[in-house]
C-alpha cells in the first residue's frame, strides 16, 4: 500500500509538471502560425477579423501563465515541508498554493496517513509536530506527563520520517514528523483534508455539528504546520491539525461517508511547561498568594530573538543565544543553592525568594535535560571502552542527526559510537551507557554556540590550546563568559578550575569553588594544580603573554586578540558578527553568548538564593527555637510498641496534600481512568484557591502560552461537579458561580488534610493547655512530602503551597520534639521529629532535633548513626550541610552524657 501511494504521488506531479507544457507544444499548429509572421503579418492578424486563433492564443498564454504558478506553488510548498519553515505567500498566488497545499498534503501525508490510521483495536496512536512542539511538552500534553518524554523519544528513535531524517536527539524535532505514542491515550486528533469545514467534522466525529465550537475552543491559538494559528472557525486549511474532546461514532451506527481526514489517537490536554522556580513568598502565609501564571516560555534574550521557523527544532534553541547544555547547568546550579537556603532556615522563618527574572526564564525555555545527561553518559562510555586508547576529540554536534563527534583523526570507532566519515563517529541509539562511575574524559568541553540548522556545536578547548576572539572587545567578552559559565556548569567539567582575566569579578566572587578571578595577565599566569586549568581572559594577548602561555600550565586558553598578533597555531573565531567560521566543522556557527547585563541578573538570583530573606511567620511565632550548648541526659524507658494516631477515614470527599495526592471519598470507577488525575488536580486548585477565575483555572492548569480553551475548563469543572455530587445538606461539593461564590471554589463541607493541619497548629501554637495535643493532631495528617507522587509537568502552580506546607510541618515537629524532650517522654519527641522527616527528608532542623534525643537517651551510636545517615543523604542530594550541624555533631560525640 505504502509503495502504491508513493508511485500515485509521484505520477500526480509528474503529470502536473511535465504534460501540460507537453500537451501544448504537441498541439501547437491549432494556436501557433505555421512560421514566424513579420510585423506587417502581425499587425493584420492583431487588427483583423479574428478567425478564433487568436483566441486560443490568448487562452493558451493564460494557461500557460497558471501553470507556471500552479508549478512555483508546489516547488515553495515542497521546500518548506521538508526544511520545516512557513510557506511564503506570494501575491497573486492564493489559488495556486492552496492546491498546491492541497496535492502535497495527499502526496508528503500519504504515507503519513497510512501511519496514523487506527489498523485494528490495539492501533498505534500518533502525534504530528507542530512548530514549536518539544518532547516535553507532547509528553505533557497527550500523556499527561513531560516526564514521560523519554518514552516518546525511546519509542521514535531512529524511525524515518516523511522528510527522510529521524528522530535521533530528545530536543530536536521537525514539524510534520508522526511521532508515535504509548498504547495509553484516550482521545484523537485529525488532519484536514481539503474541503473540510469544522461543522462537517463535528458532525462526522461528535455526532453533532453544532459542537463545531468546542473543537474551535480547544484548538484556538494552537501552532499548525504551516506555521500560523487557528483563530478564525472559518480559517481552517488542509493540513491542518485538530484535537476533538472525545471519539465519537456517526450517529446512525454506520453509513458515514468516507472519512476525509487522519485520525490518530491523542490525549485532549493542553501541554504544560515545565515547573517554575519556586515564586516569591509572603511574609504571611497563612492564605495562599494570588494565582500567578507560570513563566513563559520566552524565546527572546538579549541579544536576538526566535522566530516561530527557529524554533521548530524544539526546547533547546528556544533561546538563540545560550544552548541547552548551559541552560541546564545554570537552572541546576540555582536550584541547588535555593534548596540549601530552605534547609538553613530558622524555626519560625520562612525563606522570601525574588522572582525569576528574564534570564531564568529564558534558561528554562532552552534547557533540555536529557540531551546533556545523554551526552555525559555517552562520553563517559567512550572512556571506559576507550581505556587509554581516548580519541583526540576537537567538537561535538548536538542535533537532529543525534550526537556527533569531530576527531583530529580518523580511527576506528569505540563503543558507543558508530562510524559515519573517516573522522566522524556518531552515537548509536541503541547502545547502553554504561559509563556512570567513570570520570569524564573532556573535561574542557565547552558550548560554542549553534549552526544555521538549529544544530548545538561544542569544542574541546584542550585540543584547541589556544581560541582566539578577534574583533569587537565587548563581543569577545560575551562569548568569554558564556564560556566561562558554560565550563562551570557542565556536569563533564565537575573537575577543571576557570580563571577569569579581566572580566566576571561578581562571577567568581559568587561561584568560587570554580571560577577565579584575576585582573591582569601577571596574575593569571600563576594557575593552582591538580586539575585541569582553562584560562579564558576578555584582554587582548600580547606577545609578552603569548610567550609565556606554553610553560604556564594552563590546559587550554580562550583570550581576545588584537588584529596585529599572530598566532598561527590557535583556533581562530570573529566574535563581532552574529555567526562566524568555525573551520574545524566547515560551517558558520552563531555564538553562545552571555552579555554583561545577563551574568548581573544571574549573579544577582544566585545572591538571593544564597542569602534570602527570612521573615517571620505570624501564624509560627511561638514555635521554639533550637537550643543551644549540650542538651542534658535524661533516661525514660522505651515503649514496647509506639502508638500510630491516624484519623479515622470517612466517606466524606476528602483531600490528602500531606503525602501522595489523593481524593477519598468519590468513586474512582465514576469517572474515565484518564481524567481521574486532572480532576483530582483541579479539585486540589480550586481549595486552594478559592475565589478563582475562570481564566485563572485555564492558565493555571494550562499554559500561559496554550491555556485551557472555554469548553475544556467547563467540561472539566461539570465533570468534577458530577463526580463529587453533594454533601448532607444538599449542597453542591463544587457549586455554580454566582453573585454570592464570587468565583470558583470547593464548598465549606468539602475538607482538605492542609486545612485540617493548619487549623490545628494554629491552635496548638497559640494555646498552652491543649497545644501538644493539636500539635500532635495535625503532625499525624503528614504521610509525606507534600504533591508526592503527582507527574513532572502536572501541579506547576503548587509549588508555593508543597515549601508552605514542607516548612509548616517541619516547625509543627520541631515544636513537638523540643516539647516532648523538655517533658522527658523522648520516644514521642523521637516519633515527631521522624514524621517531620517524612515531609522534609533533609531538613537540619529535625536531624539536630534527632542527634540531641539520642544523646538525651545516652545512645552515642544513635548519635553517630543520625550523623552518618544525614551525611549519605546529603551527598546524595547533592547538598552541603550546615556548619551548625556539623558542629553539633563533634561536640556531642566528644562529650559524653552523665
Amino acid at each position: 500500500m505504502r509503495t502504491f501511494r508513493l508511485l500515485a504521488a509521484a505520477v500526480i506531479l509528474l503529470a502536473i509538471t511535465v504534460v501540460p507544457p507537453m500537451a501544448l507544444w504537441h498541439v501547437r499548429s491549432a494556436y501557433l502560425p505555421d512560421r514566424v509572421p513579420s510585423a506587417t503579418e502581425a499587425v493584420a492578424w492583431l487588427t483583423g477579423e479574428d478567425n478564433g486563433q487568436l483566441f486560443l492564443l490568448l487562452l493558451v498564454a493564460a494557461g500557460l501563465i497558471a501553470w507556471l504558478q500552479l508549478v512555483v506553488a508546489i516547488v515553495l510548498e515542497l521546500l518548506a515541508r521538508l526544511s520545516g519553515t512557513a510557506v511564503p505567500r506570494l501575491p497573486g498566488f492564493g489559488w495556486a498554493q492552496r492546491i498546491a497545499a492541497a496535492l502535497l498534503l495527499v502526496v508528503l501525508t500519504g504515507t503519513a496517513a497510512e501511519a496514523a490510521e487506527p489498523t485494528g483495536d490495539d492501533a498505534q496512536p500518533t502525534h504530528v509536530v507542530a512548530p514549536g512542539d518539544s518532547l516535553t511538552k507532547i509528553a505533557a500534553g497527550e500523556l499527561g506527563s513531560s516526564a514521560r518524554y523519554r518514552e516518546v523519544f525511546d519509542l521514535n528513535r531512529g524511525i524515518p520520517q516523511p522528510d527522510g531524517r529521524s528522530l535521533q536527539n530528545p530536543g530536536l524535532l521537525r514539524p510534520g514528523w508522526i511521532l508515535r505514542l504509548p498504547q495509553d491515550s484516550d482521545c484523537e486528533e485529525v488532519v484536514v483534508r481539503p474541503g473540510q469545514t469544522l461543522s462537517q467534522i463535528a458532525s462526522e466525529e461528535l455526532g453533532d455539528a453544532g459542537r463545531y465550537r468546542e473543537i474551535f475552543d480547544l484548538n484556538r491559538g494552537r501552532p499548525q504546520l504551516a506555521g500560523r494559528v487557528l483563530d478564525d472557525p472559518d480559517s481552517i486549511r488542509p493540513g491542518d491539525v485538530l484535537r476533538i474532546p472525545r471519539p465519537a461514532k456517526p450517529a446512525g451506527g454506520g453509513g458515514a461517508a468516507t472519512a476525509t481526514f487522519v485520525r490518530a489517537s491523542v490525549t485532549c490536554q493542553t501541554p504544560e511547561p515545565p515547573p517554575p522556580a519556586p515564586p516569591s513568598q509572603p511574609a504571611k502565609p497563612p492564605s495562599p498568594p494570588p494565582s500567578v501564571p507560570p513563566p513563559a516560555q520566552s524565546g527572546h534574550s538579549s541579544n536576538s530573538a526566535a522566530s516561530p521557523a527557529d524554533a521548530d527544532d524544539g526546547s533547546s534553541v528556544t533561546v538563540v543565544s545560550v544552548g541547552g547544555v548551559l541552560a541546564v547547568g545554570l537552572l541546576t546550579l540555582l536550584a541547588a543553592r535555593r534548596r540549601r537556603a530552605h534547609h538553613r532556615r530558622r524555626p519560625g522563618h520562612r525563606i522570601r525568594h525574588k522572582q525569576p527574572g528574564r534570564l531564568e526564564k529564558d534558561l528554562r525555555a532552552a534547557a533540555c535535560p536529557g540531551t546533556v545527561d545523554d551526552l555525559d553518559r555517552a562520553l563517559r562510555t567512550l572512556a571506559r571502552h576507550a581505556g587509554a586508547d581516548l580519541p583526540r576529540l576537537r567538537a561535538v554536534k548536538i542535533g537532529t542527526d543525534g550526537i556527533t563527534l569531530r576527531l583530529a583523526e580518523a580511527r576506528s570507532p569505540i563503543a558507543p559510537f558508530v562510524q559515519t566519515r573517516p573522522a566522524e563517529w556518531q552515537l548509536d541509539p541503541a547502545a547502553d551507557l554504561d559509563g556512570e562511575h567513570v570520570p569524564p574524559p573532556y573535561p574542557a568541553l565547552v558550548s560554542l554556540g549553534h549552526t544555521a540548522d538549529r544544530d548545538l556545536v561544542l569544542i574541546n578547548l584542550h585540543e584547541a590550546g589556544v581560541l582566539a576572539l578577534g574583533g569587537d572587545r565587548d563581543a569577545a567578552e560575551s562569548v568569554v563568559l558564556a564560556m566561562a559559565w558554560d565550563l562551570a556548569a557542565a556536569p563533564w567539567a565537575a573537575r577543571t578550575q576557570l580563571t577569569l582575566v579581566g572580566t566576571g569579578k561578581t562571577s567568581a566572587e559568587r561561584h568560587p569553588d570554580r571560577l577565579r578571578f584575576a585582573p591582569g595577565w601577571d596574575e593569571a599566569l600563576e594557575p593552582s594544580q591538580g586539575c585541569p586549568q582553562v584560562l579564558l581572559s576578555a584582554i587582548p594577548l600580547t606577545d609578552d603573554v603569548a610567550r609565556r602561555l606554553p610553560p604556564s600550565g594552563y590546559d587550554a586558553v580562550v583570550t581576545a586578540l588584537d588584529n596585529d598578533l599572530s598566532l598561527p597555531d590557535a583556533w581562530h573565531l570573529d566574535a563581532t558578527g552574529q555567526s562566524t567560521a568555525v573551520k574545524i566543522l566547515g560551517e558558520d556557527v552563531e555564538l553562545q553568548r552571555l552579555s554583561p547585563v545577563q551574568v548581573s541578573e544571574l549573579v544577582d538570583a544566585l545572591a538571593d538564593a544564597d542569602e534570602p530573606d527570612q521573615v517571620q511567620a505570624d501564624e509560627y511565632r511561638n514555635v521554639p527555637l533550637e537550643e543551644t550548648g549540650v542538651p542534658e541526659a535524661v533516661h525514660v524507658p522505651e515503649p514496647a510498641v509506639s502508638v500510630d494516631r491516624r484519623p479515622v477515614a470517612t466517606s466524606v470527599p476528602s483531600l490528602q496534600l500531606l503525602g501522595p495526592v489523593r481524593l477519598h471519598g468519590a468513586d474512582p470507577e465514576a469517572v474515565e481512568g484518564k481524567k481521574l488525575n486532572r480532576l483530582t488536580e483541579l479539585a486540589a486548585y480550586l481549595a486552594l484557591h478559592p475565589g478563582v477565575t475562570a481564566d485563572d483555572i485555564s492558565r493555571q492548569l494550562g499554559t500561559d502560552t496554550q491555556p485551557w480553551s472555554a469548553a475544556t475548563r467547563q467540561g472539566y469543572i461539570s465533570r468534577l461537579r458530577t463526580w463529587l455530587g453533594r454533601d448532607e445538606n444538599g449542597e453542591l461539593y463544587v457549586p455554580n458561580v454566582d453573585a454570592r461564590h464570587g468565583g470558583y471554589r470547593m464548598s465549606g463541607s468539602f475538607t482538605a488534610d492542609w486545612h485540617q493541619f493548619r487549623d490545628l497548629a494554629r491552635r496548638g501554637l497559640a494555646e498552652r493547655d491543649h497545644g501538644v495535643s493539636d500539635l500532635q493532631q495535625a503532625l499525624d495528617l503528614v504521610r509525606g512530602t507534600p504533591f508526592n507522587g503527582v507527574p513532572p509537568g502536572r501541579y506547576v502552580w503548587s509549588s508555593w503551597h508543597q515549601r508552605e506546607m514542607i516548612d509548616a510541618i517541619v516547625d509543627v515537629a520541631h515544636t513537638l520534639a523540643d516539647a516532648y524532650q523538655k517533658a522527658g517522654d523522648l520516644p514521642a519527641a523521637r516519633r515527631a521529629a521522624m514524621r517531620g522527616l517524612l515531609a522534609e527528608p533533609v531538613s537540619e532542623i529535625l536531624y539536630r532535633d534527632l542527634l540531641r534525643i539520642e544523646y538525651r537517651a545516652g545512645n552515642l551510636a544513635a548519635v553517630r548513626q543520625t550523623a552518618d545517615k544525614l551525611a549519605a543523604l546529603a551527598e546524595s542530594l547533592d547538598v552541603e550541610l550546615d556548619q551548625e550541624t556539623s558542629a553539633l555533631v563533634s561536640t556531642l560525640l566528644a562529650v559524653r552524657p552523665s
